[in-house]
């Protein structure tokens, strides 16, 4: 699970400091306004009376007023100084739980204004205004789903405009007549295209969009992912099994992740194996997906057909934490995730295990299996029994 705590922390208390000094000012003069009305009435009411005092052994007789001053003073100076104090501390401490978010909120709305609606304002939980982050999140994410669908509409719009220049050429029509009928909608989606650029989306949003809207985008999605480019555009290293098409993030130790995918006993009893290619790092890895998958399938006596799974494969867990934020605008509480929609199975190189393989790979072969998808708490079930007997 992920521990955002001390990620999260924020240990400079005057991050707004105009806001959070005039917020401590105002709190001040309005106590000193206060002990100042409650000295003045005090001396106001004593004036009227005298009090008879002992000084040097003499019988001194004042008005209440002259003999309560110096007391009113310096009681009042030094309740006002101590009280104040006491208020600055408070106070800075809950104006810092207003100033935080605020300035996290200018900061979001700053990266609206400039395009970027990839993130989410996430605050603590003891932090206040968080009722209006989580409505201008549900708002980015009402703005976000109909801007990735035109995007991915201008990708069919294209193909269709490139499969009439084709259709008319084939028809013999001139390629001047071709220009004149087809140029002018190619301009008009350029121009819908360079406007929607000016907004920066997470690419997996768009393309789970693109997926559910046509097969057009289906191709589309199928040469990012065939490249090995993927969410921030940057290349993977590509490895490819049986079963799987494996990516590894830049950065991303092989020989380390290899190392922990353990697979002793894993064949044990396997009336089926994959066959070993070499002993590369990579081919090591494909070779042990491969011998999870046939283990998975012959514990849950499940074997759908034409069965493949993408595997991406981030650096650190903070790496997938990022990636689950983008697909589903809410912190990740899993070392590792499977996408049905995607087809493809999220890990990092610091977390990944053979076990942990298991369970997810379990819930793509559950899912490829049933025409029905089960109860969500079913294939947790599955996969969890597929995690505890995969060594048997």
């Amino acid at each position: 699970m992920k521990n955002s705590g001390g990620q999260n922390r924020r240990r400079n208390y005057f991050i707004k400091k105009g806001f959070q000094a005039g917020f401590i000012i105002k709190f001040c003069l309005l106590l000193i306004l206060a002990c100042l009305i409650m000295f003045f009435v005090s001396y106001l009411f004593a004036g009227n009376t005298t009090t008879t005092s002992f000084e040097n052994l003499r019988l001194t007789v004042k008005s209440t007023s002259d003999f309560m001053l110096p007391i009113l003073l310096s009681s009042g100076i030094t309740a006002v100084v101590l009280v104040s104090m006491a208020t600055i501390v408070i106070v800075l401490f809950i104006s810092h739980r207003i100033a935080g978010p605020l300035y996290r909120l200018e900061k979001s709305l700053e990266d609206i204004a400039g395009g970027d609606l990839t993130a989410d304002v996430h605050l603590r939980q003891a932090d206040e205004v968080k009722t209006l982050a989580e409505t201008l999140n549900r708002t980015m994410k009402v703005i976000r789903e109909p801007l990735a669908a035109s995007k991915a509409r201008t990708v069919e719009l294209e193909a269709e405009l490139s499969a009439i220049r084709d259709a008319l050429g084939k028809k013999g029509i001139s390629g001047e007549d071709i220009e004149r009928i087809v140029k002018p909608a190619e301009k008009k989606v350029q121009q819908v295209k360079q406007n929607l650029s000016f907004f920066k989306l997470s690419l997996i949003l768009a393309l789970g969009v693109a997926l559910a809207l046509s097969p057009a985008c289906n191709s589309a999605y199928a040469s990012i992912t065939a490249g090995g480019a993927f969410s921030d555009g940057s290349d993977w290293t590509t490895v490819k099994s049986t079963f799987c098409t494996i990516f590894f993030k830049d950065k991303v130790d092989v020989r380390k992740v290899n190392d922990k995918i353990d697979t002793y006993r894993i064949d044990f009893g396997l009336s089926e194996k994959p066959i070993r290619a070499s002993k590369d790092p990579g081919d090591e890895i494909a070779y042990k997906f491969d011998l999870i998958f046939f283990k998975v399938q012959e514990i849950l006596d499940m074997r759908p057909r034409d069965l493949h799974l993408n595997v991406r494969i981030y650096k650190g867990q903070s790496d997938l934490d990022r990636v689950y934020v983008e697909i589903f605008n809410q912190d990740n509480k899993f070392i590792a995730f499977y996408i049905f929609k995607l087809d493809s199975l999220f890990a990092s190189e610091e977390k990944i295990s053979a076990n942990v393989m298991a369970h997810e790979i379990a819930h793509c072969v559950v899912d490829h299996y049933f025409s029905v998808l089960p109860p969500s708490k079913v294939a947790e079930m599955i996969a969890q029994y597929a995690d505890v007997h995969l060594r048997d």
